[in-house]
Order: structure tokens, then C-alpha cells, then sequence
């Protein structure tokens, strides 16, 4: 693997002596990128000097007097090499870096030809599945060392490619204390990349031991400390972190299937994969925002949507009990969601109780002294009645008596039925307003 950085150094070098290399050099921003682009041009260089195509593996100016055709078969023949190696997604980034050579020194060729020319894979690929929990499990038993423990829970709770360590080296100034004993850090720092990846509470409990083991040896902290440091003291690099997994991958006995050259379960893209099954496929997390944890860009929401680190984090929360390792931790977390669960549609049954309950309160209130009014206008008119009786009372014919006797029951009919009538519509009114 190309992670060393000598190749930052050589192509350094080279850009300094060779114009045409310095045009290619400079175009590339990314560290990475350098070190793998500088690796495959040398690569490309010893091949064209090997085939006779220039004098030597440093003759970059006599490939910039080439004409189209001429690059175009160049070109074609160091893929037909690599066809008889490499799969078709490792050629066509090896054959990115000649290429973007001769674009820098603008040189035309015919690309279709070239990319057409790299064979298709006819065996399924390999890499495509993701590590289990217990796999997992099984990497964590297999070692007693806090470094490479640290790592594991690094790599199973950020879901981080393998260059994020590195590049820029992630330091202990970039983490960040969030709620629930959780940490946060931006990978990919100060680059348009850049995006923030998170600790769930048991892989930064296991970071803390890991600092306070390199505390107590006597190592100084500061903003610019390595999160990871090799056996040598320094940031660790991609390469050692395969090293680490790959080690403790045939310690463990995982099983792997192979096909071809590579397996199902790629040494570390198998966090990764495990990472977004868990975020997209077994928890309510907002997929957009589960794009940017996977630190993925596609479509307008890819540029367009920019979630700050609480938003990101509210949805990483989400997924805690299904990224955390320990079976016992994670029943923990979801009894304690269930718990909380509980409580809050618990509070939500009440808060329902007591609007009810004062709904009820001011119907009862309403309707008694809407009775209490009817009571009153009875009453009121029952009074009329025994006036009317008293006004009629002397002198009174038979007629007045006969009349007065048929008029009285009537009267009262009339009232009663205005009474409930009223009353009806008025708990019809109160039924529809505490709706």
C-alpha cells in the first residue's frame, strides 16, 4: 500500500527538476492523493523506460512530445499490463495519474480507447460485506492491547475510511465532549471534505483509557496529539492500521470467503459497511444526514444541505445501541430507551387525563349554570303566572275562571319546552367547543 511519506518527498523532489512533473505535481491537493499518484507515476515511468517508449524513467519531457496517437497507445499497453493483475477498479486508478499528467501538460489522447481497454471483472467482486457484531466481538477478545482495542471501536463507531486517520492526522485538540458521554471529531479537517464523525459512550470510554494509559507512561498532551500512535511513537499511518486489523483478523479466526485475490470482508471498508447498515437499515435516522456521517455527496441535498454538529449528532444518537459492540451495554441502552420511552407516552396520558379533566370540569360548570339560569327564568315566569291569578282574582266571572284554568297549563307547556329546548342546544355548543 502507498502510504509512506517518502512518496510526498519524491514528488517534491521531481517537481523541483521537472517542469512538466511540477504542472502534474501541483495540481493535486490532497496528501493522499500525492502518495498515491506519486507511487503509480513511478510505476508508469519505469514501464514506459522498460518498453523503450523514453530513454529513461524520468524522461517526462520527451512524453510531452508525443503526439495523440502515440500517447494513446502508450497508454493502452501499460493497461494491458495491468490487466494481467489487477481488477478493473484498481486500473483505473493507476491509470489516473499518467493521465492526469498529460492533461496538466496539455496533451491530448484518446480516453475512450484507453478506458475501454481495461477488462471488466467477470468474478463477483469481493469487499461488498459488512462485519457482524460478533466479528467485532471476536477482533476485541483477540487482543489485550488498549491501542488496538481503541482503534476497533474507533473504526466500528465513525464508520471512517482508512485514509481519514491520516490525512490530516487526527489529533486530540479535534475532539469534541458531547451529551451522553460522547465524543465528536471533524475528519477531514479544514477541506472541503471535511465533515463530523462521533464516539458513541462505549468506544469513548475505551479512547479515555487508551489517553490515560499514555498519560500515566509519561507522555504530554496538547491540541496537536495524535489520536493513534504506532510502535514507534509517531501518528499512526493507514498502513499500520491494516496491519493491526489484518493481524487481528487471522487471530481471531473470522471467517472470510475469498474470491480472487480479494474476500467478502474487506480488512477495514467491513466497519465501514457495518457502519451505514446500521445507520440506514435498523434505525429512524434522516437519510440525508446519514449521507454526511458517510461522509457520501450525491444529489442537490449532498451540496446544498450543510447540518451543523448538533443536528448531526441528534440523528448519530439514533443508531448508539445498534453501533455499540458489548451485548450488554447494548441491552443496557435499550432498556434505558424503553425506559424513557415509557415515561415520556406516560407523560403525554396525562398531560391527555388533565386537559380531559378540565374539559369535564368546565362542561359541569357550564351546564350547572345554565340550569341555574333556567331555574331562575322558571321562576321568573311562574311569578307572572301567580300575578296574572291575582290581577284576575276579583272580581272573577266564570268565563275568567274557565279561561284561566286553560290558559295556566298551557303557558307552562310553552315554558317548559322553551327550557329544553334551550338547554339542548347549549350542550350542543359546549360538546362542539371542547372538540
Amino acid at each position: 500500500m502507498v502510504d509512506s511519506e517518502k512518496w510526498i518527498k519524491h514528488g517534491d523532489k521531481l517537481s523541483l527538476e521537472y517542469p512538466e512533473y511540477r504542472k502534474f505535481w501541483n495540481s493535486i491537493n490532497e496528501d493522499s492523493t500525492k502518495k498515491t499518484y506519486a507511487y503509480d507515476m513511478v510505476r508508469f515511468m519505469k514501464f514506459a523506460s522498460l518498453k523503450k517508449f523514453i530513454k529513461t524513467d524520468t524522461s517526462f519531457s520527451q512524453l510531452t512530445k508525443y503526439q495523440p496517437v502515440k500517447i494513446t497507445d502508450i497508454l493502452q499497453e501499460w493497461v494491458y499490463e495491468l490487466n494481467l493483475r489487477l481488477k478493473k477498479s484498481a486500473i483505473q486508478v493507476m491509470i489516473s495519474s499518467p493521465e492526469l499528467f498529460f492533461d496538466m501538460n496539455a496533451k491530448l489522447w484518446h480516453k475512450k480507447i484507453v478506458r475501454r481497454s481495461i477488462k471488466n471483472d467477470k468474478k463477483k467482486k469481493g469487499g461488498k460485506d459488512a462485519a457482524t457484531n460478533n466479528d467485532v466481538i471476536g477482533l476485541l477478545d483477540a487482543t489485550n492491547l488498549l491501542v488496538e482495542k481503541a482503534l476497533i471501536h474507533f473504526l466500528a463507531s465513525t464508520g471512517i475510511r482508512p485514509g481519514g486517520i491520516a490525512d490530516p492526522v487526527l489529533v486530540y485538540g479535534g475532539l469534541v465532549k458531547m451529551p451522553d458521554d460522547c465524543y465528536a471529531i471533524t475528519v477531514y479537517d479544514e477541506s472541503e471534505e471535511g465533515y463530523w464523525a462521533f464516539l458513541t459512550p462505549e468506544a469513548s470510554n475505551i479512547l479515555n483509557q487508551y489517553f490515560n494509559m499514555r498519560k500515566s507512561n509519561g507522555e504530554d498532551f496538547d491540541e496537536f496529539t495524535p489520536l493513534f500512535l504506532n510502535v514507534i511513537g509517531t501518528a499512526m499511518a493507514p498502513s499500520s492500521t491494516r496491519k493491526i486489523m489484518y493481524k487481528l483478523i487471522k487471530k481471531s479466526g473470522m471467517k472470510r470467503i475469498k474470491s480472487g485475490n480479494r474476500y467478502n470482508k474487506a480488512v477495514i471498508t467491513m466497519f465501514r459497511k457495518r457502519f451505514n447498515g446500521k445507520l440506514k437499515m435498523e434505525n429512524d435516522v434522516n437519510s440525508n444526514i446519514a449521507e454526511k456521517l458517510m461522509a457520501h455527496k450525491r444529489g442537490l441535498d449532498g451540496t446544498y444541505l450543510q447540518p451543523t454538529r448538533e443536528e448531526c449528532f441528534k440523528e448519530f444518537v439514533k443508531a448508539i445501541p445498534e453501533l455499540t459492540i458489548d451485548p450488554t451495554e447494548r441491552q443496557r441502552l435499550e432498556i434505558e430507551k424503553q425506559k424513557l420511552e415509557t415515561t415520556e407516552n406516560q407523560k403525554i396520558i396525562n398531560e391527555l387525563k388533565e386537559k380531559t379533566v378540565g374539559k369535564i370540569l368546565d362542561m359541569e360548570q357550564q351546564i350547572k349554570e345554565l340550569q341555574e339560569k333556567n331555574q331562575l327564568e322558571i321562576e321568573e315566569k311562574n311569578s307572572l303566572a301567580v300575578n296574572y291569578r291575582n290581577e284576575k282574582a276579583s272580581p272573577l266571572t266564570d268565563d275568567d275562571l274557565k279561561e284561566f284554568d286553560l290558559t295556566i297549563p298551557k303557558l307552562e307547556q310553552i315554558i317548559n319546552d322553551e327550557l329544553i329546548k334551550n338547554t339542548k342546544n347549549k350542550h350542543k355548543e359546549i360538546f362542539d367547543n371542547s372538540n
